[in-house]
């Protein structure tokens, strides 16, 4: 496993992971079933995803199945890093 940096929340950095959650996956009870010490990150966005998908250089039958997946345009609350990164990535796409 990777360290992604992100703290337990007492203070201490763990070895972990980002998992990227969508359909039932978000209800907490259910990714508790097979991952018990899984712990709420932030809220990210699909077009973040793909960006990243294509950037780290995931296979590209990878991200055309994410790119198929249809948003659920959300428009709560996100990370502020978040909302920079799709800025960013829309100022590069025009």
């Amino acid at each position: 496993m990777a360290n992604s940096g992100f703290e337990d929340g007492r203070g201490q950095e763990e070895e972990t992971f980002l998992y990227f959650a969508y359909g039932s996956n978000l209800l907490t009870e259910r990714i508790h079933l097979r991952n018990p010490s899984a712990a709420f990150c932030c809220v990210a966005r699909l077009k973040v995803i793909c960006m990243g998908a294509k950037e780290n250089g995931l296979p590209l039958e990878y991200q055309e199945k994410l790119k198929a997946i249809q948003p659920n345009d959300y428009k709560g609350k996100v990370s502020e890093e978040i909302e920079d990164i799709i800025k960013k990535g829309e100022t590069q796409t025009r």
